[in-house]
């Protein structure tokens, strides 16, 4: 049980059917808390919102970036291509059993931003001292937060990452995670907001380049 989510979930839900928000709820505490989950969790999903507390008077939408927050990682499994569009499937079925019109600007913003966690790139990315400002940039930027994590924090994040990969050869998981950490340190920015740029962009290359240089060894 978690009652720090519980009430960001409530708050959230506050407009629809109290009877399909608390059903959702509980398939939402059975989801994160998941065998094998051993990251993408009840614990990151607090972690997330910690981070998203801090912006929730700057986007524009907060109901949507908590929504889109909550069915981000609802369906997690790493041996899966799919879970984007399941996850997307899963918010659709939520909307349809409260009510919310498909023409709900609420519905059409929380489906957006779950179709682009799928890139995780953006123009804000690409560009040198260009920051991004929509709801997506502070989506996204929350997603990315343990990368500016304390050492000690960061360390206990890749160990916790690793064992959900448990199913692949070392060999195979190293090679594939240096790849994904290599193409963060070539683009210009891995935060596109200024604050989360301000705040994490020097810790992040600090603790992702130490990652590296484990990860040849």
């Amino acid at each position: 049980m978690s009652p720090v989510l519980e009430e960001v979930w409530s708050e959230t839900t506050s407009d629809f059917p109290k009877e399909v928000a608390d059903e959702w709820w509980t398939k939402m505490l059975k989801k994160y808390s998941e065998d094998g989950r051993s990251y993408h969790n009840i614990q990151h999903l607090e972690e997330k919102f910690e981070q998203f507390k801090t912006v929730k008077q700057t986007v524009k939408n907060a109901n949507a970036v908590a929504l889109a927050i909550f069915f981000h990682y609802y369906e997690y499994d790493p041996k899966a291509v799919d879970c984007e569009e399941k996850n997307c499937e899963h918010f659709n079925n939520f909307a349809d059993e409260s009510g919310l019109p498909n023409e709900s600007p609420l519905r059409s913003a929380v489906v957006d931003l779950l179709h682009a966690a799928a890139t995780h790139s953006t123009d804000a990315h690409k560009t040198e001292e260009l920051f991004g400002s929509d709801d997506l940039h502070f989506f996204l930027d929350i997603d990315m937060a343990v990368l500016g994590s304390d050492p000690e924090q960061y360390a206990e994040y890749t160990a916790k990452v690793q064992q959900e990969y448990a199913f692949l050869p070392e060999s195979m998981y190293r090679s594939l995670r240096l790849k994904v950490l290599q193409s963060f340190l070539q683009i210009p920015n891995i935060f596109a907001t200024k604050e989360f740029r301000e705040k994490f962009e020097s810790k992040a290359r600090a603790n992702i380049q130490k990652e590296v240089e484990s990860l040849k060894k």
